[in-house]
């Protein structure tokens, strides 16, 4: 009887370590978990704000682009868990089509957001 209850008792504890472990918060910002929460202009026109929402902390490249390829600004931006904000200044852009592009080089993931002026 003993052997089963060790038996048991092993069985129980793995079932119990592999269910804490799948519960666990992912660990880096992938694709799937990252919130692009909005990405607005002022009034003038002339201030990009852009809020995304992350799970734990990274750092991610965001880029803004005309639509025919021109880089307007790039920045590296720090993630931290929870809601994040950042600017875009847009005073000398032109009116046009934009894209946003939020990339993560080391997880080859990119997420992208057309902006009008």
């Amino acid at each position: 009887m003993k052997p089963l209850k060790r038996y048991l008792s092993f069985i129980v504890l793995l079932f119990l370590s592999f269910s804490a472990y799948s519960q666990q918060k992912p660990s880096t910002v992938t694709y799937d978990n990252l919130t692009f929460i909005s990405a607005s202009l002022d009034s003038n026109k002339t201030v990009l704000s852009v809020k995304v929402g992350a799970p734990s902390e990274l750092y991610i490249d965001a880029v803004l682009t005309h639509s025919i390829g021109w880089v307007v600004e790039k920045k590296k931006v720090k993630l931290v868990p929870g809601e994040n904000r950042f600017r875009f200044d847009m005073s000398m852009a032109a009116e046009g089509n934009y894209r946003l592009v939020l990339r993560n080089e080391a997880s080859a993931w990119t997420v992208t957001k057309p902006i009008k002026k």
